[in-house]
């Protein structure tokens, strides 16, 4: 008899360890999904602004600000303590690409959000400055 409470016992509690685990890397999974999605978000709205060159008091314009400020404050919400940081950097710049610190600091910014998305893959900075903002701009 008490075998079989033993067994009862430990399947109960089985159950109730993979069902605790499971709901743990669930949310660690949601909260990265959440993240990266901010940050492809807010990569989208730069190259938006960048690329589209929307006039800001158009309604193209303010409709492209207030989904980068969403973006924004998402990243502030979920972001890594090192993606936070250097957007902060980089908006201490301007959050523009005129000058090599400029871009830079955005170049740094996107390398941390690789970072914090993909675990720790290794990338050169100057590759990521020639990928994102052509040759002629990488230092």
């Amino acid at each position: 008899m008490s075998g079989a409470v033993f067994t009862f016992v430990g399947a109960i509690v089985g159950a109730l360890l993979q069902f605790l685990f499971t709901r743990h890397l669930e949310g660690k999974r949601h909260h990265r999904e959440v993240r990266a999605k901010a940050y492809a978000d807010y990569l989208q709205c730069v190259s938006e602004h960048v690329n589209l060159g929307y006039q800001r008091q158009s309604p193209e314009g303010r409709q492209l600000g207030a989904r980068t400020a969403y973006a924004k404050c998402r990243i502030s919400l979920y972001g890594s303590q090192d993606v936070v940081s250097s957007f902060a950097e980089f908006e201490k710049l301007g959050a523009t690409m005129n000058t090599d610190a400029q871009c830079r600091a955005f170049s740094r910014m996107v390398i941390a959000m690789r970072r914090d998305t993909l675990g720790n893959p290794s990338v050169d900075e100057q590759d990521i400055e020639v990928v994102l903002l052509g040759r002629r701009n990488a230092t």
